[in-house]
């Protein structure tokens, strides 16, 4: 029988057992992650590469080794020195270098080998155990942690539903599958969505030969270095924060990310790509869309605008995610949600005592940078301690 299972083998999976082997007892035969991919980060790396993503927003300390200078201990590696690794504010890695390093922890520590194939469908409780069942398996383990991201459930506006239908090429930039390079360059394509993602990919798009883009949003480009206020990270607004309500804390964290904004490095980027003609922006909250000549006729609230092909870049749905295998797992143990639907956990980031979170199930304990990897590495802290010989059943 495992010690662990861990649910998902996207970065926050990654680090927690990263973690958890070097900070606890557990050794490699008492872990292992499961997730459908191939390989563990296969979704993490087709979202960046989809949305075309050349610098993190997150600072080099955020990554998924241990020490926090790993990442800039690799980097000064005489192989892998490059002007081109970081960026200002915070030293912001390069996608490629830190693809790099994370594949460097996983051949390092053997993590790779804890990676089981498989998707979870159900999880029963036991006496002194959790059963986790899949299409091929059922595994049992002491203890499971659900390390599940947002990205099952891109955001599709209505108007984005019904043109599909019609036969319209509309892609959202996280359906799981998708990849951009299926896309040919021919005819305009719309970017619905300003934030981070739309931004980076409306580039891409223009360095993909596409002579036409679109960068569509309901309100003008806002600039931000990062996805939320550093302070979150510590005790100036941590301390407030957990002296709340779980419905105060809520609209905290939806206060508190900067969503719809990008750095300023790419805000120059679509500035300079507006001047030299090779991107259209445009600020206008699209309520309706039509096929028309084998593309689509966006229909605006100041005016109408016409497309080819549409890839949507408008984030993800707020619902919890997990779908109906966590809202399977609330039934089974009988687990505390609050208002909005996710978890009502412990400090040490347990919902039940076989079951700890991480990710945005650990969002009403860590705040808002618990999707972020920021989030993973405070979520590791969190559990590793608590995961000890006197502390754990």
């Amino acid at each position: 029988m495992l010690q662990m299972l861990i649910i998902g083998g996207g970065i926050h999976g990654v680090h927690l057992a990263h973690r958890l082997l070097h900070d606890t007892w557990l050794t490699h035969d008492d872990i292992r992650i499961l997730d459908p991919h191939e390989e563990l980060l296969h979704e993490w790396r087709r979202c960046t590469r989809n949305c075309g993503m050349q610098y993190l927003r997150s600072p080099a300390v955020h990554h998924i080794d241990i020490d926090p200078f790993s990442l800039d201990k690799y980097a000064a590696l005489a192989e892998n020195r490059q002007d081109a690794n970081f960026i200002p504010p915070k030293d912001r890695p390069s996608v490629e270098l830190f693809d790099r390093h994370c594949q460097m922890v996983l051949d390092d520590h053997r993590l790779k080998f804890l990676h089981l194939k498989g998707r979870a469908l159900k999880i029963q409780k036991r006496i002194g155990h959790v059963s986790v069942v899949t299409a091929e398996e059922t595994i049992h383990a002491r203890f499971v942690l659900f390390a599940l991201g947002m990205g099952g459930q891109p955001l599709w506006p209505h108007w984005a539903d019904h043109l599909s239908e019609q036969g319209v090429m509309v892609n959202h930039v996280f359906d799981p599958g998708f990849w951009l390079k299926d896309i040919q360059a021919d005819g305009p394509v719309a970017v619905i969505g300003a934030g981070i993602s739309g931004g980076q990919l409306a580039l891409h798009l223009i360095e993909k030969g596409f002579e036409s883009v679109l960068l569509v949003s309901s309100k003008a480009i806002q600039v931000s270095d990062f996805d939320f206020d550093p302070g979150w990270l510590g005790p100036k607004y941590l301390d407030r924060f957990h002296r709340q309500s779980n419905d105060q804390r809520r609209q905290q964290i939806m206060a508190a990310r900067a969503k719809g904004s990008v750095p300023r490095d790419i805000k120059l980027a679509l500035d300079k790509a507006t001047a030299l003609n090779q991107l259209t922006c445009i600020v206008d909250d699209i309520i309706d869309a039509k096929c028309q000549n084998g593309g689509a006729l966006l229909i605006g609230r100041h005016g109408r605008y016409d497309c080819q092909k549409i890839v949507l870049a408008t984030g993800f749905t707020e619902n919890r995610p997990g779908n109906g295998f966590i809202s399977q797992a609330i039934k089974e143990f009988d687990l505390k949600t609050a208002a909005c639907g996710f978890p009502v956990i412990e400090p040490t980031l347990q919902w039940h005592e076989r079951i700890f979170v991480t990710g945005p199930l650990s969002e009403l304990q860590i705040g808002p940078s618990a999707r972020n990897i920021a989030g993973a590495r405070h979520s590791g802290r969190r559990i590793t301690a608590a995961f000890s010989k006197e502390s754990i059943p």
